[in-house]
């Protein structure tokens, strides 16, 4: 996402990403930006027509390292298995690490990140742009899976696409919940989800 940013700009977002691991969005300050940037004021209104765009734009960021972190994961391992043992292992991995209990304040982030940009179009137009990307990245792995035989071939790719990101999300309702199902019962139920709706049967 930064590497055609300007390297002025590219700082500002760095800085503000890195505070939004101890703060929340709305206590990141203009002059604790420029002090711990190095970054004019001047600099920084070139860049961003308010701080909100800037720390929109850190928001982003940090949501997209999510993604790449999960096109990665989907590239080197769910689109190289070649036999369902060896596809189940890959999902089941994934399934674990993002649906760990030690997870929860990503996903809280995360839920935070897409709800700021409901009703901020210039948010959600980056949100859509980082969104699309990884739901055509898992899309693509879900054809290349199909084509060798291990999915059902009337799976609906993009929507397999949107059912993975809604349920690597929606554990956040049970993050919540004191009495709440558990990480080898949840993950149990995902992967049961997996095999009888997605998999290809023998």
């Amino acid at each position: 996402m930064l590497s055609a940013f300007h390297p002025t700009k590219r700082l500002l977002v760095e800085t503000v990403a890195a505070m939004l691991e101890s703060k929340k969005p709305s206590e990141v300050l203009t002059d604790e930006v420029l002090d711990t940037s190095g970054v004019s004021k001047g600099s920084m209104y070139h860049h961003f027509e308010d701080l909100q765009q800037l720390v929109e734009t850190a928001q982003i960021f940090r949501y997209s390292k999510w993604i790449d972190a999960s096109i990665d994961y989907l590239t080197t391992y769910v689109a190289k298995a070649r036999t369902k043992d060896e596809l189940r292992k890959a999902l089941r991995n994934l399934t674990v690490v993002t649906q760990s209990d030690e997870r929860k304040n990503a996903r809280a982030e995360r839920a935070e990140a897409l709800a700021a940009s409901f009703d901020n179009p210039r948010m959600a137009k980056q949100m859509g742009v980082e969104t699309e990307r990884l739901t055509d990245s898992i899309a693509d792995v879900t054809e290349e899976v199909k084509n060798k035989g291990l999915f059902r071939a009337d799976v609906n790719a993009k929507a397999l696409a949107t059912f993975i990101q809604a349920y690597t999300l929606g554990k956040i309702v049970n993050d919540y919940n004191p009495t709440g199902v558990g990480e080898n019962e949840w993950n149990d139920f995902i992967m049961n989800i997996v095999d009888q709706t997605f998999m290809a049967q023998d």
